[in-house]
C-alpha cells in the first residue's frame, strides 16, 4: 500500500483543513442560534450555514471517497505512480473548486438553496478536475488483462459524473431545483442507492476472503423503483405523497442486503471500525427517515428547520465513515478506533440534542430548547479538537531547528492572523478604533495568509531560499506601510503591521540566516 499510503500522508492536512473549517462554520451557525451576533463578520448566520453545509457535501470526506477505485487497483496490484500524479492533479483543482466556493459563499454569492448553495459557474471546475480523475482511472483500467465489471461500471460513472453534474445543478432546469419542495421521498430512493455500490465496493476492499455479492434482488427492485419515480415525476405528474412514501420505503430492502454483503465479506468491528459505524449509522437514518416520512409525525417534526439531526448522522457517520475506512486502511495509527468511537459519539450527541430541541418546539417536551442547541454547540466544539489532534498529529515535527523554528511561528502567525481577520476582521477593526472599510483590507489579510503558507512551504524544503523569499516580501511591505502612515493615508493598523513584518524580517537577515 506505499503508493496509496504516500499520496494519503501529503494531501491529509489540507483535506483536514477543509474539514475543520466545515466544522468552525457549523460552530458559529449553532453559535449564532444562541445569540452570537455574527453580522459584522463574514459569518452571518445564512453564510455559516451555507458553507458548513457545502464544505460537508464536497469537501473532506466525499475527496477521500473518490479514492476508493484507486485503493482497490492497488490491492489488485494495478496502481501505477502515474496514476498517483494524475491523482494529485486531480486533488489540486478539487482544492481549487473549495476555495473559490468558499471565499464566494462567505462575501454572500449563494443561490438561496438549503444545499448546493455556491454559484452555477463552480460546477465546471469541479468537472474539470473529473478529467484529471478519468485519466488516472484510464491508466490503472490499461494494466488489467480482463477488467472486472466492477472496474467498468466505475469507468462509466466517472465519464458521465460531469455531465450529469452540470445538467443536475443548471437553475433553469435541473433535479436539483425542481425537488427542493416536498418530502421527495424518490430522491432520497436514488440518493441511498448512490451509496450501495461505495460499500460494495468497501467489503471488497476490506475483506480479506474473496467476496462475492448476493441477494441482488434487494437492490434491483428499489433502484426499478427509482427509475420508475423519476419518470412519473418528469413525464406524467408531479408525485403525490403517498407515491413519494412508497418510493421512500423502498430503502428497507437495502438494510437486509448490507447484514448479507458484511457476513459474506467474514468482516468484523475490531479490524472494520469505521466501516461497521457507517452502516449501522446507515441503517439508523433509514428506519429513521421511513418514521419521519409518516404524515403525522413529519406534519409535527418539521414544523421547524432546525431538526432532526437526521443529516447529522447520514453525512456525519455514515458517508464520512467510508470516507476514513479508506484512510483507516492506509494510515491505522492515525485514523484509530479510539478516533472512531470518539467522533461517533459526539456527532450522536449533537443529533439527539437537535432532536429533543426540536421535540421542544413542536411541545412534546416542555423545557428551554437552548439548553439542547448549547448542547449542540459543545459537542460541536468538542468534535473540532479532536480532529485538531489528528491533524497536530500528522504534522507535529519531531526536532525543531532554527530556520524551522522561524517558519513555524511565521506560518501560525500570518496563517492564523490572516484567518481571523478575513472572518471576522469587520468586526476587529472597529473595536481596536481602525476604520474598516470592508474591501480592500480583504486583500491584506489574503495576502497575509499567502504569507504564512510560504512559510509552511519553507516547512517542507528549500528552508533558506523561502525564509529569505518570505523576509524579503515581509520588508517590501514594512517599508509601503510605514510610508503610507507617514503619509496620512492609513492610521495606526500601519504602524503595527511595518512594525510587525519589519522586525520577523530582520530576524532573519540578522541572526536565522546561515546559522545551519
Amino acid at each position: 500500500m506505499a503508493l496509496l499510503k504516500t499520496f494519503l500522508n501529503d494531501e491529509l492536512p489540507l483535506a483536514l483543513v477543509w474539514l475543520i473549517f466545515g466544522l468552525i462554520a457549523g460552530l458559529v451557525y449553532s453559535l449564532e442560534i444562541l445569540g452570537l451576533d455574527g453580522s459584522q463578520t463574514l459569518f452571518s448566520p445564512e453564510r455559516a450555514r451555507s458553507l458548513h453545509i457545502s464544505l460537508m457535501l464536497y469537501g473532506f470526506f466525499p475527496l477521500l471517497l473518490s479514492l476508493l477505485p484507486f485503493a482497490l487497483f492497488e490491492k489488485e496490484g494495478v496502481l501505477s505512480v502515474n496514476a498517483i500524479a494524475h491523482l494529485r492533479r486531480y486533488f489540486v483543482v478539487w482544492n481549487l473548486f473549495l476555495l473559490f466556493m468558499s471565499m464566494a459563499l462567505l462575501f454572500g454569492n449563494m443561490r438561496g438553496l438549503p444545499f448546493y448553495d455556491f454559484p452555477y459557474q463552480l460546477n465546471f471546475l469541479l468537472a474539470f478536475s473529473g478529467l484529471f480523475y478519468l485519466l488516472a482511472l484510464i491508466d490503472a483500467l490499461r494494466r488489467y488483462e480482463k477488467r472486472p465489471l466492477w472496474v467498468n461500471v466505475s469507468l462509466i460513472t466517472v465519464v458521465a459524473a460531469p455531465i450529469v453534474l452540470v445538467i443536475l445543478m443548471n437553475p433553469q432546469y435541473g433535479q436539483v431545483e425542481q425537488t427542493l419542495v416536498g418530502p421527495h421521498g424518490d430522491n432520497t430512493l436514488g440518493m441511498s442507492f448512490a451509496l450501495l455500490p461505495l460499500y460494495y465496493l468497501l467489503v471488497k476492499l476490506v475483506s480479506k476472503e474473496p467476496f462475492a455479492p448476493r441477494w441482488h434482488i434487494l437492490w434491483i427492485v428499489p433502484l426499478s423503483g427509482y427509475i420508475i419515480s423519476l419518470y412519473i415525476r418528469n413525464f406524467i405528474h408531479p408525485l403525490t405523497y403517498n407515491e413519494e412514501w412508497f418510493f421512500q420505503y423502498l430503502t428497507l430492502l437495502y438494510l437486509p442486503l448490507l447484514w448479507r454483503w458484511w457476513h459474506d465479506g467474514a468482516l468484523k468491528f475490531e479490524y472494520n471500525p469505521y466501516l461497521f459505524f457507517s452502516i449501522i449509522a446507515f441503517v439508523f437514518v433509514d428506519i429513521e427517515g421511513n418514521i419521519l416520512f409518516i404524515p403525522q409525525i413529519r406534519e409535527l417534526i418539521h414544523r421547524n428547520d432546525l431538526v432532526v439531526g437526521h443529516a447529522h448522522i447520514a453525512m456525519g457517520i455514515a458517508v464520512a465513515f467510508m470516507a476514513l475506512t479508506i484512510v483507516h486502511r492506509s494510515l491505522p495509527a492515525l485514523m484509530t478506533r479510539t478516533f472512531a468511537t470518539l467522533w461517533t459519539t459526539l456527532i450522536a450527541l449533537m443529533a439527539l440534542s437537535l432532536s429533543v430541541a426540536g421535540m421542544v418546539e413542536t411541545g412534546w417536551i416542555h423545557t428551554d430548547a437552548q439548553l439542547f442547541f448549547g448542547g449542540r454547540s459543545l459537542f460541536g466544539f468538542l468534535l473540532i479538537l479532536i480532529v485538531f489532534q489528528v491533524l497536530w498529529h500528522r504534522i507535529k515535527p519531531q526536532h525543531i531547528t532554527l530556520i524551522e523554528g522561524y517558519h513555524w511561528i511565521g506560518f501560525l502567525s500570518d496563517t492564523g492572523g490572516g484567518l481571523i481577520l478575513l472572518l471576522a476582521g469587520g468586526w476587529i477593526f472597529p473595536v481596536m478604533g481602525w476604520h474598516f472599510s470592508g474591501t480592500y483590507e480583504y486583500v491584506i489579510f489574503a495576502f497575509m495568509i499567502g504569507t504564512g503558507i510560504v512559510h509552511w512551504t519553507g516547512l517542507h524544503g528549500d528552508a533558506e531560499r523561502l525564509a529569505a523569499l518570505s523576509a524579503t516580501i515581509r520588508s517590501l511591505v514594512a517599508s509601503v506601510f510605514a510610508a503610507l502612515y507617514m503619509a496620512g493615508t492609513l492610521d495606526t493598523i500601519a504602524v503595527l503591521v511595518a512594525f510587525y513584518d519589519g522586525v520577523y524580517a530582520m530576524i532573519y537577515w540578522l541572526y536565522v540566516r546561515g546559522r545551519e
